[in-house]
């Protein structure tokens, strides 16, 4: 039963990424200035000082500066941060969750003064029994101890606890802390009715999915599985057994993806196997392309589905025999972050199993965690 909800600060309260991104880039000047991309892929969700670290290794800048550009960059981001205003339905959630009885908290990278400042001007400050910034503890996120610290502080066990994250930094922080843990993908998900959702989620204690509505998640699985054949199996590749369930189901549970999912499947196979009711129990409300023969290859296979891809909405491509060693949540992030109109998994031989038989991906499956 949850009693403790944690909120992250910036990108699930308030969105004020830009703004920290515009101030530290104020206070270094032109010549160690950080462009949008490199900031989303290497030092969002890090603590000023940690960024200030890492710059000093990628890019030279002089550790005497630090102090001078540290103190620069919080008096960017105050000055930014005054002109918030109060948030009607951070207000409503917050007080219903109270008089519900939830103990609330929010843990922040950010500096002391910024987390008052910005929950101030939220006119929210007041519904938190405890506030935690990175001058607060030794070890800030990813490191779990903020949690550690709000858990322990309000008496509360880690499975009584909901943190609710956005970044892959502060994702990371949140499931090493053991908590029940949720991640949104901007503050206007913060209403009574999600928290409440979220709280009643059944699927806590697992790494959250990522979720987008819009997104489509494109995987062909028509391919004639040759290798597959000559070694025997009479089903098609996607259906083959793999540790108890078929391999598409090992797929898409391992992509940890809550999207529009398009399969492109042989005609004969969906006839056969009966793939419509499969797919739509392993991914609800999916579409399905058939088409009547083998094409030249997966990116013609693609093309095949182009009247559910061909819109505005992100495309993410997988295959129908893949497992990889990822965090969806830091791969989507990076995606949304950059508006990228699409993304596939990429790999180095280590990273990903390469399947020569469903013994390959069984054997896989039983030894990666040990």
């Amino acid at each position: 039963m949850i009693k403790l909800i944690i909120f992250d600060l910036d990108g699930v309260l308030v969105e004020a990424k830009s703004i920290h991104y515009d101030a530290l880039n104020k206070a270094l000047g032109n010549l160690y200035a950080i462009e949008w991309n490199e900031h989303l892929s290497v030092y969002d969700g890090l603590k000023t000082q940690q960024k200030l670290d890492m710059l000093t290794i990628r890019k030279g800048l002089s550790i005497d500066r630090h102090k001078e550009i540290w103190e620069l960059k919080q008096k960017y981001t105050l000055e930014s941060l005054k002109n918030l205003t109060s948030d009607i339905q951070l207000i409503d959630t917050m007080s219903k969750l109270v008089d519900d009885g939830y103990k609330l908290a929010v843990c922040s990278n950010s500096i002391r003064k910024t987390v008052i400042t910005v929950l101030s001007k939220l006119g929210i400050v007041e519904f938190f029994d405890l506030i935690i910034s990175n001058e607060d503890v030794k070890n800030s996120k990813p490191h779990p101890e903020m949690y550690w610290k709000v858990i322990s502080a309000i008496g509360c066990l880690p499975e009584e606890t909901l943190i609710i994250e956005d970044s892959p930094y502060g994702l990371l922080a949140a499931s090493r802390s053991n908590s029940n843990v949720i991640r949104v993908a901007s503050p206007k998900d913060i209403s009574y009715i999600n928290v409440q959702k979220y709280i009643n989620s059944t699927n806590m204690k697992t790494t959250p999915k990522w979720k987008d509505e819009k997104m489509n998640v494109l995987i062909p699985m028509a391919g004639a599985g040759s290798r597959f054949e000559s070694a025997g199996y009479t089903f098609p590749k996607p259906l083959i057994d793999v540790a108890g369930n078929p391999m598409i189901q090992v797929v898409v549970n391992n992509l940890n993806i809550d999207a529009n999912y398009i399969y492109i499947v042989q005609k004969s196979h969906r006839q056969k196997y009966n793939l419509d009711t499969l797919l739509n129990i392993i991914t609800p409300g999916c579409k399905i392309v058939e088409v009547d023969g083998i094409t030249e290859g997966a990116a013609c296979t693609a093309l095949l589905a182009k009247e559910y891809i061909n819109n505005d909405a992100p495309l993410f491509f997988a295959n129908s025999d893949q497992f990889v060693e990822w965090d969806s949540n830091e791969f989507l992030y990076k995606m949304q972050e950059t508006n990228s109109d699409g993304g596939i998994v990429t790999f180095n031989a280590e990273g990903m199993w390469g399947l020569g038989t469903p013994e390959d991906l069984r054997y896989y499956l039983e030894n990666y965690n040990k």
